[in-house]
């Protein structure tokens, strides 16, 4: 073994010995290190110009990438053969672009940032990546992050959620139909887990109503169905994956969704006062039982303006001027802005007061 760097052929064997058994023994995400490939019993122990020569037949065969390490120390990692061929086929320059590209993964890479890790001209790089991009090695993708930045990634993979957004958006674009769908499901869904349904009492409603005759009928009406919410301590209520699991099997959305997506639209829920997270987000009840969430889904924004945000309500002090008033902070008692000379108050008074003056 300690002749096989004379010749040429016995390196390229070795080589390839060495890439097999990396290829059977590790991921293809593996870093490989001196002793990793010197503990193969491919090469002879401790023979380091012979290991040189073998990985830098695999680096210019493409079938290895020479990496910096941990502590500045020499490294390989595996190319698979088929990406290999790909890059038998490149330039120099689109060599070095495509390993650039590769070595982001997933999240992909802005021109810019190629362009400062190559140092090529923007001439030189925008051909290479027409070219890439026309030979179907990568792609150009849109980062809702970034939206005015051009990225790029490998063809053959998908962009991460940070790239894309996550399942809430639509070619780069927040898809508020698919989120109000969602969230309602889940809103309901958590309702009915969260109160129960009275049993309806015994004495119904009677209503007196007078015929064309003039005699007086009576005419019972079934009461509303009421609602109560459980009792401390009640251990019923959905968690994360029972409501993730529910809106997967429901069919309302056409891909599925992960917890984190779930959460998502929890966490939007409880900031709008519609459910509240007990345990710190282990359960979810909501505000409003099954009935009073179906009637507010079911109405349109345009019936009701005033019922579009429960919020929204009137109170003394929104009703009364000083609640509105400009300089409201500017007024005090002898002041040149005063409640003794407030026209507006003194109106206001006479309008809500019952009594005439």
């Amino acid at each position: 073994m300690a002749s096989a760097g004379a010749s040429g052929g016995s390196v390229t064997e070795l080589a390839s010995r060495l890439y097999d058994a990396c290829i059977s023994k590790f991921s293809a995400d593996h870093l490989f290190y001196q002793q990793d490939l010197l503990g193969l019993d491919i090469l002879p122990k401790n023979d380091l110009p012979l290991l040189l020569q073998c990985t830098q037949s695999l680096v210019d065969q493409k079938l290895f990438r020479l990496l910096q390490g941990k502590n500045d120390r020499l490294a390989w990692k595996i190319i698979p053969r088929e990406d290999a061929e790909k890059l038998q086929n490149l330039s120099p320059d689109e060599s070095l672009v495509y390993n650039v590209i590769h070595s982001t993964g997933r999240s992909g890479i802005w021109v810019r940032a190629i362009q400062n890790r190559t140092n090529l001209h923007k001439s030189i790089l925008d051909r290479c990546l027409k070219s890439l991009e026309g030979k179907n090695y990568i792609k150009s993708v849109h980062n809702v992050k970034f939206p005015s930045r051009k990225m790029y990634m490998l063809a053959g993979l998908a962009p991460s959620e940070d790239v894309t957004g996550g399942a809430w958006f639509t070619d780069g674009v927040l898809d508020e139909n698919f989120i109000n769908v969602v969230s309602g499901f889940i809103e309901f869904s958590v309702s009915k887990k969260s109160w129960y349904e009275v049993p309806a009492s015994d004495k119904s409603r009677s209503k007196r109503l007078k015929t064309a005759g003039g005699s007086v009928t009576v005419k019972k009406e079934s009461g509303q169905r009421e609602y109560l919410p459980y009792p401390p301590g009640y251990k019923g209520y959905p968690t994360i994956s029972d409501l993730t699991a529910a809106v997967n099997q429901s069919g309302i959305t056409p891909v599925r969704l992960g917890e984190e997506s779930v959460t998502q639209l929890l966490e939007m829920l409880c900031y709008d006062n519609k459910l509240v997270a007990l345990n710190n987000g282990e359960y979810y009840k909501s505000v409003k039982n099954p009935e009073e969430v179906k009637a507010r889904q079911a109405r349109k924004p345009d019936e009701d303006p005033s019922a579009t945000d429960d919020r929204l309500v009137r109170n003394g002090m929104t009703e009364v001027p000083c609640g509105q008033c400009p300089v409201f902070n500017l007024c005090v008692p002898g002041g040149a802005v005063s409640p003794e000379n407030c026209e507006y108050f003194e109106t206001w008074i006479h309008e809500k007061s019952p009594f005439s003056f």
